[in-house]
């Protein structure tokens, strides 16, 4: 995997760095709390995806596309249950979408990043864990 000095982090601010269109999270349903890339961006939106979740929304494995949001350096919102796509489905999916460049925290669907500019043939954006700091 590639060192956080070549990869922007997953946060707020690696978004703004390196911007992408869409941003893929992923997504739980199992009732635990959303971490990574996506709880933050949950916690951004004041619990904008984790009342998706409670609502029913999320209950396909489908993704589930939601407009540029002004809180967010981004485009547009790509929302995957957790496991209900590998990196090929999710790259086939986005072809279609005409973003200017996807971007997604592998770590977050436990695929590794090699996997995931593998299937997008480098054509994304990479975000990478923080480092946890002293």
């Amino acid at each position: 995997m590639s060192s956080s000095s070549q990869t922007p982090p997953a946060t707020i601010a690696g978004i703004r760095s390196e911007p992408c269109d869409p941003l893929i999270l992923a997504v739980k349903v199992d009732g635990t709390p959303m971490g990574g890339l996506t709880g933050r961006i949950d916690w951004r939106l004041g619990g904008l995806i984790s009342e998706m979740v409670k609502s029913g929304s999320m209950k396909h494995d489908e993704p589930l596309l939601r407009p540029a949001h002004p809180l967010l350096p981004c485009g547009r919102l790509l929302l995957w249950r957790l496991g209900a796509a590998t990196p090929r489905d999710m790259a086939e999916c986005i072809r279609g979408l005409d973003g200017m460049r996807p971007g997604i925290c592998p770590e977050d669907f436990e695929f590794t990043a090699d996997e995931v500019r593998s299937a997008f043939g480098g054509q994304i954006t990479v975000y990478g864990a923080p480092d946890p700091g002293p």
